[in-house]
């Protein structure tokens, strides 16, 4: 079994299941790890005639251009660690210094005194939800992926209940298939309907009776899932900007951090398939979605 690696510093090639290094200098780490699962995640049956390395300096440099990545992993998680950290914390005591103003000082300030308060208060939430978002997302290329089969529509009815339990007053109707199923990460898998349906549910507000459907299709022998909604729509020219991380739509009304479905981008591109969306301004949103 063969590896292709392609890389601006060398052309395209390959090299053997048993050059791929089961620890790169002597590196344990998840990061490296994930790594070399990734790497054997694409094995192929075999390289075509002209992609075979020409010699063993060719293949010493890949493996060089992989211990580098991997150096740069693990770099990153420990990056990740010192955000977690040294940004939530202070958030976090900004955030309860608020809250004990608010019960000890309440009557002795003006209202002008409570908005400021308020609004620093809220601010910290919004930032811890950003580093958050922000941490998950890097997290997701690293993360082990577990596989096991998964109701889809059962995982759809939790992600639905939970939304009508936050909004009882809201009027929408889902509309999920019996059982749909797939093989992947449940963590992952929840993570991709927790956005796309969200979304449908965050950017129908005020549209009268929304109507959410989840299902799937067939396309070139393959099972596609979609979730549609009744929602605004959008101009597909934007299309491009939907699963870039920070792009939102002109426009847009609902709150975000623009890396929802970046997210959702990276898990079904770790599990072997793509995501895409059509629309039109005023007639709703269908996200289809496959994985291998």
């Amino acid at each position: 079994m063969y590896l292709k690696i392609e890389g601006r510093r060398q052309p395209q090639t390959w090299i053997q299941r048993e050059q791929i290094p089961k620890r790169i200098k002597n590196q344990t780490s998840a990061g490296a790890a994930g790594l070399r699962r990734r790497a054997e995640d694409q094995l192929q049956p075999g390289p075509p005639k002209t992609g075979l390395p020409r010699s063993c300096d060719e293949t010493q440099r890949l493996l060089k251009d992989l211990q580098a990545l991997t150096e740069a992993n693990t770099e990153l998680e420990a990056f990740n660690a010192s955000v977690s950290h040294d940004l939530c914390t202070p958030l976090t005591a900004i955030n309860g210094y608020c809250q004990v103003l608010t019960a000890l000082c309440s009557d002795r300030l003006d209202d002008q005194s409570k908005t400021y308060l308020h609004g620093i208060y809220d601010a910290t939430l919004r930032m811890k939800q950003l580093i958050t978002s922000l941490l998950d997302f890097s997290r997701i290329s690293r993360a082990e992926l577990r596989r096991e089969p998964i109701d889809l529509s059962e995982m759809a009815k939790e992600v639905a209940a939970e939304l009508k339990f936050a909004a009882p007053q809201r009027r929408v109707a889902f509309r999920i298939a019996k059982g749909i199923t797939v093989n992947g990460d449940p963590a992952l898998c929840r993570s991709v309907l927790d956005n796309i349906i969200g979304n449908a549910w965050k950017y129908s507000v005020g549209r009268g009776k929304t109507v959410i459907n989840l299902g799937t299709t067939r396309l070139a022998g393959k099972t596609v899932y979609f979730v549609r909604d009744n929602g605004p729509g959008f101009d597909m020219a934007l299309a491009d900007r939907l699963f870039a991380p920070f792009q939102r739509i002109p426009g847009t009304a609902v709150e975000g951090h623009g890396i929802g479905l970046a997210t959702v981008d990276r898990i079904v591109r770790r599990h072997g398939g793509r995501i895409w969306a059509e629309s039109k301004p005023g007639e709703g949103a269908a996200f289809f979605f496959t994985m291998e």
